[in-house]
């Protein structure tokens, strides 16, 4: 690894070379920032450390023109100010860190380290231009049947949880049909309000209502030839829903104050969170319509059932992550990956993708480490964590066959323990102890003696 180091002062450069040889890396010195991109293009470093102030030169200045190089090193800052401001502005610039002097030793080895761990991380081949990944058992379902329903005309039903992707779908299936060409229109049907929504999808007339000072083309006119996403449609009035049946069956549109109908070749693909059939049976969707939409239907399955996927989205949306904050390098190590893994993921794809980016914007170019990762993520992992120990227990009786009643074994150990635990917190009060752990105070008795438990 080659390091550059730029820094106005002798005693800061020379004790630099010290510590960076320690740490084996290659070093290079130079007293002025005058020349510094040339110097960088010429010599391709790993690591630039640059000072904020030279008498020829502007740190700052330097770190702009560095952020802009499509090979660019890891710059580190180093600066005599303590204000906050000039650590405001390195961070802006693609700064990987700042230290003030005098140098804290420690925290610059941790800042190499850090820096090698980067570099040697290998990079997974996925495009940071993908759509979706996924190569779980589950999402290969969704992949075959994204391919059938690109072939057919009728229109496609995509169901499941919220932020499972369903809009990501959508797109792909319109990007391998015949209509790819042809406008992607989307509409979120609970974004607009119930008294515009016709209006949006049907457009109007001059003059059809008050403000109506112009004619407007609806969602569906311009969608024409392509694919149109209604999003949400379980929030589509009630209303609305008769006249999209009469798109979906006639193949035209009429809009709002108009005698006139118009033909719309179009690929209708509609998405829920919700059971459209029971909407159905408690009379707030049409049946109808509903299969109508439902000919071809597309179920995402949440993240939590498709664990495995999770380590390549997490690749994908870093890389897609680090491009748009125009970084270099960075990501998440191995533990943390294993960690987001285990986690359940209430809020599906749409959640991890959001805590990269919070990541990776809050740590650039760091290896994020497992207690680098939101609150949530480690609790839920602490939370869990009993019932890890429980298992490899059970585990380890059962392989090294070290008991040949492992079920009463591991039942009479919890019980036991809980008993015992329940009548320390309620100083050997049978009642209360009962109504912490909700079996009835004879039942406690009994567990006592069967189970040798001392109430001292």
């Amino acid at each position: 690894m080659k390091a550059l180091v730029f820094d106005d002062e002798k005693s800061i450069l020379k004790a630099m070379k010290k510590l960076l040889e320690k740490e084996n890396v290659e070093v290079k010195l130079y007293d002025s920032a005058k020349k510094a991109l040339n110097i960088i293009k010429e010599e391709s470093p790993d690591i630039v450390f640059l000072d904020i102030s030279f008498k020829d030169s502007n740190g700052l200045e330097v770190l702009k023109q560095i952020s802009k190089l499509e090979e660019k090193p890891y710059v580190v800052m180093i600066s005599g100010y303590d204000e906050y401001n000039y650590l405001i502005e390195a961070m802006k610039f693609g700064a990987y860190d700042y230290i003030p002097k005098p140098f804290d030793v420690a925290k610059i080895k941790e800042i190499i380290n850090d820096i090698k761990k980067s570099i040697n991380k290998k990079s997974e081949n996925v495009n940071a231009k993908s759509e979706i990944v996924g190569k779980s058992p589950a999402m290969t379902q969704v992949f075959k049947l994204v391919g059938r329903a690109a072939i057919t005309d009728e229109p496609v039903l995509i169901t499941g949880e919220s932020g499972t992707g369903k809009e990501v779908i959508a797109n792909l299936i319109h990007k391998f049909s015949n209509r790819s060409k042809n406008q992607f229109v989307a509409i979120n049907c609970a974004a607009i309000p119930e008294d515009l929504i016709e209006s949006e999808l049907f457009g109007y007339e001059k003059g059809a209502f008050t403000g109506a000072n112009t004619k407007k083309e609806g969602k569906f006119l311009l969608a024409d030839k392509g694919s149109i996403f209604l999003d949400e449609i379980s929030e589509l009035p009630y209303n609305a829903q008769g006249k999209l049946l009469r798109v979906l069956q006639e193949k035209d549109v009429s809009p709002i104050g108009s005698n006139k109908t118009y033909k719309v070749d179009i690929k209708v693909i509609a998405a829920t969170n919700k059971d459209l059939k029971k909407l159905v049976e408690e009379g707030k969707f049409r049946e109808d319509l509903y299969y109508r939409l439902s000919v071809f239907e597309i179920y995402i399955p949440p993240l939590r059932e498709r664990k495995e996927d999770i380590p390549e989205l997490i690749n994908l949306f870093t890389k897609q992550a680090l491009k748009a904050y125009n970084l270099k390098d960075g990501g998440f190590t191995k533990e943390a990956i294993n960690m987001l893994t285990n986690y359940s993921f209430p809020g599906n794809v749409r959640q991890l993708k959001n805590i990269v980016n919070r990541m990776i914007s809050l740590y650039r170019e760091r290896p994020i480490t497992p207690e680098l990762l939101p609150a949530e993520i480690k609790g839920n992992i602490e939370k869990d964590k009993w019932l890890k120990f429980l298992k490899e227990e059970i585990n380890d009786l059962f392989i090294l066959n070290k008991s040949e009643n492992v079920y009463n074994n591991i039942v009479n150990k919890v019980e036991k323990l809980l008993i015992e635990e329940a009548l320390n917190l309620t100083n050997n009060n049978i009642s209360k102890a009962s109504k912490l752990l909700g079996i009835h105070r004879n039942t406690i008795h009994k567990k006592i003696k069967e189970l040798g438990i001392d109430k001292k």
